[in-house]
């Protein structure tokens, strides 16, 4: 099982048995995706590098797939990775194998 897979399988799980829970959690990340001027795809890339940062290898496969399918660049998606290396070091360079991972997915 795939990274994605893992990730779609664990959301089905918490929509079955906290339905309650991850309802609100998803209502709290539409209203926050809502505001402001920024776009779907910089929201994405945005995401992208917080999921490294956060160093979750489900987030950074769903925001990386989320940010190719809006219209992402490999260098985009690589640019804003990076900047989590910028500011969180050799830790975040670590789970740039998961970036890398996911592009080689989606655009080889």
């Amino acid at each position: 099982m795939n990274t994605a897979e893992k990730t779609a399988e664990a959301m089905n799980y918490l929509q079955k048995y906290a339905p309650r829970e991850y309802g609100k959690y998803l209502e709290f990340t539409q209203t926050l995706g809502g505001k402001g001027g920024l776009s779907p795809i910089t929201l994405e890339l945005i995401l992208v590098a917080l999921a490294v940062m956060s160093q979750c290898d489900m987030c950074i496969t769903l925001h990386i797939e989320n940010a190719a399918s809006l219209g992402a660049s490999r260098e985009d998606i690589l640019q804003a990775a990076f900047m989590s290396v910028a500011m969180g070091g050799s830790p975040k360079l670590m789970y740039m194998s998961y970036v890398f991972e996911a592009l080689e997915d989606l655009f080889d």
